[in-house]
């Protein structure tokens, strides 16, 4: 369901509350364990409620930024466990970016490598609060400092909320690096040699079926999100986009190509939009990590010739003219 997120996830908010010595009025409300309880998902209005209540009762504004710095494993349900179980960092990410839905349907999570770096990115689904977005990019520095055998620090880290500068100074000492805000997207830069650092608790039987158990739970929450994002889910987490046919996606979800394209007329958009979506998000990130052929081939094209042709549509010039000025961009 999207703009919700897991239980685990909202009352850890309340858990640090209680560490702090505040009760929060509404701590019952949520405090059932039954089985019918145990799927809950909570909206994102009341997670933002009640983190600013602990904004106002802390006093504190930075109030996400050290709640995620406590992060804990058991905050994530099962993705915690599954990230705690992988080999490496890249393992991580690659079980963050499939399942992360599962604590939060609040936005997307994006990464790509490029040269020496490696990016982390979260775009939140709509405008939310500065202290939903500083818990969500601290606790992923924080869980996996836990996790890793060496120190490590990003390289730098992007916010698109405003922080002053004694804030941000106290961003920068804790992240390991320089902090910058009002960005147009949330992002973690870091070394791409972090991607092969061994995880301290990786075991590789207990991946195996935490990551099972993640795929079931995963299967569930879709049932309960519309076509499209089920969609968009589905085409985010292929290999490639080259066997992204209709039929065959409608297929997977138990529906005929007309229920499908009935139910995303619904939701005021199509699977050709849907792909077009996937299809620019993954040109963004790897255009100049490969051969434009490669690429076109990645992203679903027969030939490079139908790929330039949908580019220029796109970004109104040619792939080269583009790399060109992104990298003149870039060196300014």
């Amino acid at each position: 369901m999207e703009n919700t997120l897991d239980k685990n996830y909202f009352t850890s908010v309340q858990l640090y509350l209680e560490q702090l010595g505040w009760l929060y009025e509404n701590s019952n409300q949520y405090a059932s364990n039954t089985e019918a309880e145990l799927g809950a998902r909570i909206p994102l209005a009341e997670y933002e409620q009640i983190l600013q209540v602990g904004v106002e009762l802390t006093k504190d504004p930075l109030f996400g930024f050290h709640l995620g710095q406590q992060i804990q494993s058991a905050d994530y349900g099962v993705l915690g466990y599954l990230v705690e179980s992988c080999e490496n960092l890249h393992q991580a990410l690659m079980a963050l970016l499939r399942y992360d839905q599962l604590v939060a349907s609040i936005g997307k999570a994006q990464f790509h490598q490029q040269h020496d770096w490696a990016v982390l990115d979260w775009v939140p689904n709509s405008r939310t609060s500065r202290h939903v977005i500083l818990r969500n990019m601290t606790a992923w520095v924080a869980l996996v400092r836990a996790l890793l055998t060496q120190k490590v620090a990003p390289e730098r880290v992007y916010l698109t909320c405003y922080l002053n500068n004694t804030e941000c100074s106290e961003l920068a000492l804790w992240f390991g690096c320089p902090v910058i805000v009002s960005q147009h997207c949330n992002q973690i830069v870091f070394q791409r040699a972090y991607l092969s650092l061994p995880f301290r608790r990786a075991n590789c039987v207990m991946h195996e079926a935490l990551q099972r158990l993640s795929d079931t739970a995963l299967a569930q929450l879709q049932q309960h999100h519309t076509v499209a994002t089920q969609l968009r889910i589905m085409l985010a987490a292929r290999r490639d986009l080259s066997d992204c046919q209709l039929d065959r996606l409608a297929g997977e979800l138990n529906k005929s190509v007309r229920q499908v394209q009935r139910q995303l007329k619904q939701c005021n958009t199509s699977y050709s939009q849907l792909l077009t979506e996937e299809r620019l998000r993954r040109t963004r990130d790897l255009l100049g990590t490969m051969p434009l052929a490669e690429l076109a081939r990645e992203l679903g094209f027969n030939e490079q010739a139908a790929f330039n042709k949908a580019f220029k549509r796109w970004f109104g010039c040619s792939p080269g003219k583009f790399s060109k000025q992104k990298q003149n961009t870039g060196d300014s």
